[in-house]
């Protein structure tokens, strides 16, 4: 293992960087390409391996193992000089591709699927450039789009449709991969996290997505003054069907996974569904989110409810500004694990269960959150957060 030098893509991002520290734990050597451009390397260096991750008598030695390297997953040569691409080619073993966008912008398909799907495709060339290297994949377990039932961690093309164009572009890359490894015969595992909340021990999160976004959401109408702690007023209706689960997964479980996985010649060529295998109900999480953030006005309402029935201003506040997730609140497939369970056998690594500590954990989080006050006191990317959110299930 010691011998060996990964290159990751996208470790600054969320589930990248914590991917980055679990490799480096296990003794790697590893490249990791940050986006240009990359204007202070220390700061980055201390973005992905926090003081408080690291100890000060290790740091010395971490950064004798750990290179960054600017670049651009979506430029030729990874936006390299030719000859610094092909020396990195001839040094790397193995690649994680971890980088990604979930932009939601309107009108930006085309940064979706440059990044996503071309870049996924220069990635994988590179892996077959000078000596042949394994691929590792971080792909979405949301592959699956509108599907409902099982789906199984081998399955991909199944005729369905999509709720965005983020989940699209994973799919299209996946098929690309498909193609591509069977015809260079490149060794590729593929990983499908479900929606990655934050850090079990800490609530720690890289962006206010997901369900980060209500708590934030619910804190501002609360400090805004709209939301009436009288417990006779009207309730606040959220649309979303109670009995629907959400695959709400840690950030930490899913990078002790995927490593675990990686690091067994049983995964080469498979998929993994990285998901909670018991995700919670809306119906608990809306009990759990009542707790958390002191406000007993809030109800699951069905969608035919909220429709014909007239809406406050809160919640249309509220729903406008979580609209990316409302596909989100009314179903979603059951992912089969049958891949991942066999792998993770006897590893001790297990998805935590999502409790109402854990909530309560990331509601305070949120509000003690830099990324989310700050978010919440800028009116004009707050206005425009439906169509800018940075949208991760991945």
């Amino acid at each position: 293992m010691k011998q060996k030098t990964v290159l990751i893509t996208g470790a600054t991002g969320f589930l990248g960087g914590y991917i980055a520290r679990e490799l480096q734990d296990v003794g790697f050597r590893l490249k990791l390409l940050i986006k240009k451009p990359a204007v202070d390397v220390q700061k980055t260096f201390s973005e992905i391996f926090p003081a408080g991750c690291i100890d000060k008598n290790e740091l010395k030695a971490l950064k004798s193992r750990v290179e960054i390297i600017p670049g651009d997953i979506s430029e030729a040569y990874l936006g390299l000089r030719a000859k610094e691409y092909f020396k990195l080619a001839d040094v790397v073993d193995e690649v994680f591709h971890c980088a990604a966008t979930a932009n939601f912008r309107k009108g930006e398909n085309d940064t979706l699927f440059r990044l996503n799907v071309s870049g996924t495709a220069l990635i994988s060339l590179f892996c077959t450039t000078k000596k042949p290297k394994r691929l590792h994949y971080l792909s979405t377990a949301y592959v699956s789009g509108k599907r409902r039932g099982a789906v199984l961690e081998e399955e991909l093309e199944k005729e369905q449709t999509f709720n965005n164009d983020y989940e699209r572009s994973k799919y299209e890359a996946e098929r690309y991969l498909a193609i591509f490894t069977n015809q260079y015969r490149l060794p590729c595992t593929i990983y499908r996290p479900g929606i990655i909340t934050g850090d079990t021990i800490t609530g720690y999160t890289k962006h206010c997505d997901n369900i980060y976004l209500f708590f934030r959401e619910l804190d501002r109408l609360k400090t805004q003054g709209t939301l009436n702690r009288n417990p006779f007023a009207s309730p606040l209706r959220i649309p979303g069907d109670k009995y629907s689960t959400v695959n709400l997964t840690p950030v930490d479980y899913v990078a002790r996974a995927v490593t675990a996985i990686a690091m067994q010649k049983e995964s080469i060529n498979k998929t993994f569904h990285i998901v909670n295998p018991s995700p919670p109900t809306l119906g608990e999480l809306a009990v759990w989110v009542t707790a958390a953030t002191d406000n007993n006005r809030i109800k699951l309402a069905s969608s035919h409810e909220f429709k014909t029935q007239p809406q406050s201003l809160e919640e249309r506040q509220l729903l406008r500004r979580t609209a990316v997730y409302q596909p989100y609140m009314f179903g979603e497939a059951c992912f089969d694990t049958t891949n991942t369970r066999r792998l993770l056998s006897g590893t001790g690594i297990e998805c935590p269960i999502i409790t109402d500590d854990l909530i309560h954990r990331f509601n305070n989080y949120a509000l003690r959150s830099h990324g989310c006050r700050k978010a919440q006191k800028d009116t004009g990317k707050f206005e425009n957060f439906r169509e800018t959110s940075e949208f991760i299930i991945h």
